[in-house]
């Protein structure tokens, strides 16, 4: 483009110089057409809109204001009928939102210049439910506070008082609603205006455009029709059709060479193609992180045949590991921290462009991994950013025995491919982490009832040897009148209690402890390699602090526990048999204590 501008401006004459010309020009004049368009529309459009909004924040005011009249009138009603000092607290509450809507209120008719008679009758409102709340509310509260009654003449009267306010604010919101019908429709009527007289103008500058942009379209494509006759077969894909015989060094000669060169390229790249889409489809099938890393690193050894390919990423710590490593045809997933190369990997990352060093003679990282490489005869390298967007989550290295090996056709190849690459590697891991949430409770974030059959399975089939030298122990533990519990504080007050039982239990557990919710008010705690006197001692610890830490001061705490431990492979089922007799044995107790299981008498001890 910038060769056929500079080519345009020196007066030589090609074909479509004509038409490259006045689609300038049309652009720019379309340019200015938009820009002042759009200009005039915004500003048209926030000077017509500010009235509206005023109108619509004025009545939403209003709402607020009867809304909060309304808190007070059944907070007052509802403690002068029953006593309770419950009620009081939306009556508070009510009277706080009057006084900030009706701060807000007179705020905004304040800012409608013009508009006395509906400053005077906001102000008038406003007045009259303060009077209220002066009048009758507080007093009426006072007074029974004080252990006498209402008379129905106050009660009467007080009535009157808030139908009084309920009058007012609804003549006050038909005049904001009058007012804001008429500031709406005024702007409408300008913007339609507005609207047809842009669209006008465009249709006429299109059509302009459109009458000259056929002409010259016309002028361009009958000396071409003879060519798009005979490649017409490549809309079906047949590449192998007979391009036509044209020698002239002109733009349709050169169209011809090009497409015999684009035939040729398409050849070449067939094969390529096909590997790239058997990798696309390994990827997209990878279920792990560590899957995903040798589909990857397998994959490109067809694409680009070099001695040695790896996948580093960042960690949590902000360190950098590599993560798989491609050496000879064999992927290993040991992962490896990186030493000096960090320096390099860094600049890379915030440079954010793929990088290719031709000569390791000349330049490498440096670093152990990157001297022990060299040793072994690497001598370039390719580096190129896991990207997608904006987001960078590692870079992939190819590296070579040969000098300049690496070329930017192949640098774009994977750049292109590196999207691919971080979808699978994020698919992947989101597969990994949706395995984990069907494994966790929803509500306390625990381990749920199937994750503690699996690890339990899994605990059993290790311990099969023999070779264990503690027993496993399990823990159970019950909420004690979690029933009575919920049918006095509610069901969402439940919730808290065991959300806040699944965060002591967290607390609590070691590393390689396994804490479960059980279901319902029930948890559990699988504790490998613990003795019973330790799996108590741990029950106790939990059971002192669930007692005295409790979510809220209304209310305290406690649970009954049942510990039972195994040696030797596990039984799932009587090991939770026996754990679930020392919780009944503890519950027969008096609740809020430790039982731990017998094994050899059949008994539970407190």
């Amino acid at each position: 483009m910038n060769r056929m501008i500079k080519d345009l401006l020196q007066g030589k004459k090609f074909v479509g110089s004509g038409l490259l010309k006045a689609s300038i020009v049309f652009m720019i004049g379309f340019v200015l057409i938009v820009a002042l368009g759009f200009t005039y529309l915004v500003r048209s459009l926030f000077s017509n809109y500010e009235g509206v909004r005023q109108t619509a924040d004025l009545r939403t005011q209003l709402l607020r204001l009867e809304n909060a009249m309304v808190d007070q009138e059944t907070g007052q009603r509802g403690y002068l009928l029953t006593g309770r000092m419950e009620f009081l607290e939306p009556f508070d509450r009510g009277s706080l939102n009057y006084r900030s809507a009706s701060d807000a209120l007179l705020l905004e008719v304040r800012e409608m210049k013009g508009r006395t008679e509906l400053t005077k009758a906001v102000r008038q409102l406003t007045d009259t439910g303060l009077g209220w709340k002066k009048e009758f509310g507080d007093a009426q509260i006072r007074t029974v506070m004080a252990g006498e009654s209402v008379s129905e003449r106050e009660l009467l009267a007080a009535k009157q008082k808030l139908d009084q306010f309920r009058t007012q604010q609804r003549s006050l919101l038909e005049q904001v609603e009058l007012l804001r019908g008429e500031r709406r429709t005024e702007m409408l009527n300008r913007l339609y205006l507005l609207f047809g007289a842009i669209a006008l103008i465009f249709i006429v500058f299109q059509m302009l455009m459109l009458n000259y942009l056929q002409k010259g379209l016309m002028r361009i494509t009958r000396p071409i029709m003879q060519l798009d006759r005979v490649v017409a077969s490549y809309e079906d894909g047949n590449i192998r059709e007979r391009l036509p015989d044209y020698v002239e060094d002109n733009e349709i000669g050169r169209l011809v060479r090009n497409f015999r060169r684009m035939h040729d390229e398409m050849e070449k790249e067939k094969q390529t193609l096909e590997n790239t889409y058997r990798m696309i489809n390994m990827l997209h099938q990878s279920r792990s992180p560590e899957e995903a890393y040798r589909s990857i690193l397998k994959s490109l050894g067809s694409l680009i045949v070099c001695e040695r390919m790896s996948v580093i990423t960042q960690n949590a710590d902000r360190s950098f590991s590599v993560k798989a490593v491609c050496a000879e045809g064999t992927v290993s997933l040991d992962e490896r921290m990186l030493s000096g190369e960090e320096k390099d990997i860094q600049e890379l990352l915030n440079g954010g462009f793929s990088m290719v060093h031709e000569d390791w003679s000349q330049y490498r990282a440096e670093g152990e991994i990157t001297d022990g490489l060299y040793a072994l005869g690497i001598r370039s390298s390719m580096h190129i950013l896991l990207r997608k967007e904006a987001r960078v989550i590692g870079v992939l290295n190819l590296m070579s025995a040969r000098t300049g090996f690496f070329t930017l056709q192949k640098k774009e190849r994977l750049e292109k491919l590196s999207p691919m690459i971080v979808t699978a590697l994020e698919n992947a891991s989101e597969t990994v982490r949706i395995k984990n949430m069907a494994m966790r409770d929803g509500l306390t974030e625990l381990w749920n009832r199937r994750y503690f059959e699996q690890a339990l399975d899994g605990i059993a089939a290790q311990r099969e040897s023999g070779s264990a030298s503690l027993p496993l122990s399990l823990i159970l533990l019950d909420i004690d009148y979690f029933k009575t519990f919920n049918d006095t504080w509610g069901h969402p007050e439940g919730d808290l209690v065991l959300k806040h039982v699944g965060r002591l239990l967290m607390d609590e557990v070691r590393a390689g402890d396994i804490p479960v919710r059980f279901g319902g008010e029930e948890f559990a705690v699988l504790l490998p390699d613990t003795s019973p006197e330790a799996a108590r001692a741990a029950a106790e610890r939990f059971r002192v602090r669930l007692e005295s830490e409790s979510p809220s001061r209304k209310y305290r705490i406690t649970a009954s526990f049942g510990v039972a431990s195994v040696e030797g492979r596990p039984d799932g089922a009587a090991l939770i048999e026996a754990a679930d007799r020392a919780l009944y044995r503890a519950k027969e107790q008096g609740r809020n204590r430790v039982c731990v299981f017998a094994e050899e008498r059949g008994t539970e001890k407190g």
